[in-house]
């Protein structure tokens, strides 16, 4: 991998060129790393987080996907990307910063890195339900964890792992090759320790944040709302929770579970949350990250972009849109609803006049109506791999084929025939870039654009698989 080094030093000017993907407070609170689709990392000085000004900028030849400062040398970060890859870098402010150790050939992207308390020892997540842990300085591949989607790493040493069978486990991967498991109630989209390593928070996918100790033992369950959690961080001294929602929004509250405070903003992208000196730094599809103070919920500096637009797709003369999480279609000033969601739409579909397609979070309905009106004659939820950012539609109403393509860079298509189970999801593939829309050209082609501009054209085949 070879770096990209851009340094501006006091601005708080223009940033990523696509979505935040991830952020990380340095120890002290005085600086922030964030990354982005566009593949770039960028150092913010946030000694004053109501005016964050960029420091340093470099990245990685896909997205970046993770950051995380090293515990026991404040200038030392580490990187995760798309690329398969994850870095290490020497970031000082008074030079542009050096790329130390590059750790490479994970078979899928590395989505999350996380520090032992050594300072020595870095564990890659990677998109395959597995983590590699390195000696990340003799560049050396110790083993791997394989079940694990999510991680985080105590102060202790202690490592929590999420399967995708759902399983929490926590393991000391030096002096005890063991683990301890628990079955949550509902999917854990996040996990993090607190500061004291006591206790580990599970951000849940019916909208509950969990409790537990080191044993894995319940401390308590508290529900925060029905929209799914997504991202979770806790405050320095360990008082506050915060956790992100996939309406989108953050929500505080303290280790009783007694609500703080709760910020909607549809900016947010709350995929990753970081905690320092009072503030709360969010991830946004901006190209800045938000800051917020930590006991009000006050935004700060960061953040700017324009809201999402209201998806919409044409239909019959009108539209087919979506308003939070309710679907509508008709003319403007006309439109009427058809359906609601569990949690915010992202986007929505047609084809044919009588196939509409919306997603929210994991879920993606597909919906045949009647020729005449908006009567639903049939009906399907497709389960996502992964929460969904854009949808198309190809085929005819009698046997449609359904694309999306996740929040992150992977690419699905389910096929139906309306009499049986659908065929999918299938992976048509991945965007190193992240992927920024789907453009439907016909009933068998459409593009698919990433964050860096390049354009992918692809087509139905006889078979209802999509090819480049």
């Amino acid at each position: 991998m070879s770096s990209i080094v851009r340094v501006t030093v006091g601005t708080g000017g223009p940033a990523h060129a696509a979505p935040v993907s991830c952020v990380a407070f340095r120890a002290d609170g005085g600086r922030l790393a964030s990354g982005s689709h566009d593949r770039s990392v960028i150092v913010w000085d946030t000694t004053d987080p109501a005016r964050p000004a960029m420091v340093t900028e470099f990245g990685h030849r896909a997205a970046a996907l993770s950051v995380a400062w090293n515990p026991g040398a404040a200038d030392l970060l580490a990187t995760g990307s798309a690329d398969g890859t994850a870095a290490v870098w020497r970031v000082v402010d008074d030079r542009p910063p050096s790329q130390m150790k590059v750790l490479g050939g994970h078979p899928g992207a590395v989505t999350s890195v996380a520090w032992m308390p050594d300072g020595q020892h870095l564990i890659c997540q990677i998109a395959e339900n597995r983590a590699a842990v390195w000696n990340a300085f003799g560049e050396t591949y110790l083993g791997e964890l394989t079940d694990c989607v999510r991680l985080a790493v105590s102060i202790d040493g202690l490592v929590a792992t999420v399967g995708a069978d759902g399983l929490v486990a926590v393991r000391d991967l030096w002096r005890d090759p063991g683990r301890i498991t628990y079955l949550p109630a509902a999917a854990v989209e996040d996990c993090a320790w607190s500061p004291d390593g006591g206790t580990l928070a599970l951000a849940g996918a019916d909208g509950s944040l969990e409790l537990l100790n080191a044993d894995l033992l319940p401390i308590r369950s508290v529900r925060l709302g029905d929209a799914p959690l997504r991202g979770i961080t806790w405050s320095t001294d360990g008082g506050t929770i915060v956790a992100g929602t996939y309406d989108p929004g953050l929500v505080a509250l303290d280790v009783a579970g007694r609500p703080q405070w709760r910020n909607t903003d549809v900016r947010l992208w709350p995929r990753s949350l970081a905690a320092a000196g009072g503030t709360v730094a969010a991830a946004t599809f901006g190209g800045r990250p938000q800051f917020f103070v930590q006991s009000t919920g006050q935004p700060l500096g960061g953040g700017g972009g324009q809201a999402p637009a209201e998806p919409t797709a044409p239909f019959r003369g009108g539209v087919v849109a979506a308003t939070g999480r309710i679907v509508t279609a008709g003319p403007a000033g006309e439109r009427h609803p058809l359906w609601e969601h569990d949690t915010r739409v992202a986007a929505v579909a047609a084809v044919g006049d009588r196939v509409i397609v919306s997603a929210a979070y994991r879920a993606v309905r597909v919906m045949l109506v009647a020729d005449h009106d908006l009567v639903i004659e049939r009906g399907i939820t497709l389960h996502a791999p992964e929460p969904v950012k854009a949808v198309a539609v190809l085929g005819s109403p009698e046997a449609p084929v359904v694309v999306a393509a996740s929040h992150d860079f992977r690419l699905f298509s389910w096929t139906l025939d309306w009499t049986g189970m659908p065929a999918g999801p299938r992976l048509i593939g991945e965007f190193g870039y992240g992927i920024a829309a789907l453009t439907r050209l016909d009933d068998h082609r459409l593009t698919a654009t990433d964050h860096h501009g390049e354009m992918v054209i692809l087509a139905l085949g006889p078979d209802g698989a999509l090819s480049a």
